[in-house]
């Protein structure tokens, strides 16, 4: 029997490991790969028997300390039922080792991974421009290996390995000359002149990172483009409106979300040319002062144009968070906010989610209970695809355009908000979850990091369901 079965565990292991892989390259998708690979490894190693397989470990690891004890008090019969509790719970592991390995990375995700290709990142990714045709290639080499190993999935694995295929071979470029190929290189190219003595080729390099420090100046000779990024001032990608059907509707009311209509923010979309760019960790200051807000604009939407100015933001799926502001539709969670000491009921979405509450929940709890549970929930609560939709925590300019209408933002707490701060200290990067709305800091204009573990009782969870294509970054 074991014989029979261990070609299928083989199978089984490489299909999950390749799927792993792949979600780790292809960010924005990775918990679509996140979720085939449960699919697949649950004949052999079911959710519920990793927890447990997880808890005796644990408990393994302790046995040790607990029979050291048992010995100094001469207690033979306890270190005889301990000991055998011990050998019991060594091959009861043992026998699923290699399948609880790769069940880790499968069942119990808790790094948020960034997007490799997202222009503008590589300082924080570590993946060099020159690197990222290697790793395009393996990307496509993963999703061969899928389509082979993984018919019934093959238009999913198909539309990735052609998305890939079809991706910019390199991102856009600061054109000074043929050695200074990226804003971040002009500036290394600055710092090598001076080493060297070249007072003229400094100069001419110093003309060029001026330009990229200060607001409204041309950023670059030859139309350049200084964010290395798709943060100049025209708006994204238009998506593709969504005539959601009655009956997604109907299960949608009953989840306790409802369909909305974004329309256009093209005045805002224009200020994406300040944004965050590799240089701004250098110069350390914000243009957010002086950035010409449009007319009749509240003071407060300054304040949280600054985060977007000094800080590198990324969504859930790990690509950088440029907000499109194009028209949009939208499934949100669009209840009231709750008063000061009120608590909101728990929504049947929130039930589905297999969360206790909607308060004071840290975001790593909500982000492993999104993998886990999200797609199942779009896919048979809703009807939708989760290949085109993604179930978060309502995006920033999703909560900002609502806001308003919706009286948002006038009660003192905060909201989960879809995405994260990165921030660099001594060499490392550390995410921080976005939330805001609190009314004391800039109400559906406040915008702030705070950490993953974080989960006070003024925090509060607001979900949405949106397109994927937003989530895109190249």
């Amino acid at each position: 029997m074991d014989r029979e079965a261990r070609p299928i565990d083989n199978a089984v292991s490489s299909l999950v490991t390749a799927l792993i892989d792949a979600g780790n390259i292809d960010t924005v998708y990775r918990d679509v790969y996140l979720d085939r690979a449960r699919t697949q490894l649950a004949p052999l190693l079911p959710v519920e028997e990793f927890h447990r397989l997880e808890q005796q470990r644990a408990t393994l690891a302790e046995l040790p300390t607990t029979i050291a004890r048992a010995l100094e008090k001469a207690n033979w019969s306890l270190v005889k039922e301990l000991s055998e509790r011990a050998q019991a719970l060594k091959h009861a592991i043992a026998d699923k080792g290699a399948l609880l390995q790769i069940a880790r990375s499968v069942y119990d995700v808790r790094d948020v991974r960034l997007d490799p290709f997202s222009p503008g990142l590589e300082p924080l990714t570590r993946v060099a421009k020159r690197e990222l045709a290697t790793l395009r290639a393996r990307m496509l080499e993963l999703l061969g290996t899928l389509e082979r190993a993984d018919v019934g999935w093959n238009d999913f694995y198909g539309a990735r390995r052609r998305a890939f295929q079809a991706q910019p071979q390199t991102a856009p470029e600061l054109q000074t000359d043929a050695a200074t190929s990226s804003a971040t290189d002009a500036l290394e190219a600055a710092r090598r002149a001076l080493k060297a003595g070249d007072m003229k080729r400094l100069a001419a390099l110093a003309d060029v990172l001026t330009a990229v420090a200060t607001p409204g100046r041309s950023p670059l000779p030859h139309g350049a483009n200084v964010a290395s990024s798709p943060a100049e001032g025209a708006p994204g990608e238009e998506l593709q409106p969504v005539a959601y059907s009655s009956e997604t509707l109907e299960r949608a009311r009953h989840l306790g979300l409802a369909p909305h209509h974004l329309e256009p923010w093209i005045e805002l979309a224009s200020l994406r040319r300040y944004a965050w760019t590799p240089l701004a960790d250098e110069f350390g200051n914000s243009p957010a002062a002086e950035i010409p807000l449009p007319s009749g604009s509240p003071e407060g939407l300054r304040d949280g144009l600054e985060m977007f100015t000094i800080h590198p933001l990324v969504n859930s799926g790990g690509a950088r968070y440029l907000p499109s502001l194009v028209a949009e539709d939208v499934l949100v969670e669009d209840f009231p906010d709750p008063a000061e000491g009120q608590t909101p009921g728990a929504s049947e979405l929130v039930k589905s989610l297999r969360l206790p509450g909607r308060r004071g929940l840290p975001r790593i709890a909500i982000e492993q209970a999104l993998l886990m549970h999200g797609a199942r929930i779009l896919e048979k609560e809703l009807g939708l695809d989760p290949r085109v939709f993604r179930l978060v925590c309502i995006p920033p300019d999703v909560y900002v355009r609502l806001g308003e209408a919706e009286g948002w933002g006038r009660q003192p707490f905060w909201t989960h908000f879809d995405g994260y701060l990165v921030r660099r200290s001594a060499g490392q990067v550390r995410l921080q979850a976005l939330a805001g709305g609190d009314v004391r800091y800039g109400g559906v204009y406040d915008l702030l990091g705070l950490g993953r573990d974080y989960g006070p009782d003024r925090l509060l969870a607001r979900f949405a369901v949106v397109q994927r294509g937003r989530m895109v970054a190249w």
